[in-house]
């Protein structure tokens, strides 16, 4: 689950599944932080996508997040 960048503001919208989740009778056992950097999806488009959010106005995001749940 990546996060979100709107209006200015981060919204951790990973974060805010993860209390839901855990409201629903889940809990927590790890958090893997997903490295998104140089992967094929983004290979050699760095500079692309640096333009699009310096215009767009944007953040670049460089990790997702993994979260590992157990039914309670």
């Amino acid at each position: 689950m990546g996060d979100k960048y709107a209006n200015s503001e981060w919204i951790p919208l990973g974060f805010y599944i993860m209390q839901e989740a855990i409201k629903r009778g889940f809990s927590l056992k790890s958090l893997v932080v997903k490295d998104m950097q140089n992967n094929r999806a983004k290979q050699n488009q760095q500079q692309l996508w640096r333009y699009r959010a310096l215009t767009g106005g944007f953040y670049i995001s460089k990790h997702e997040y993994i979260f590992i749940l157990r039914k309670k």
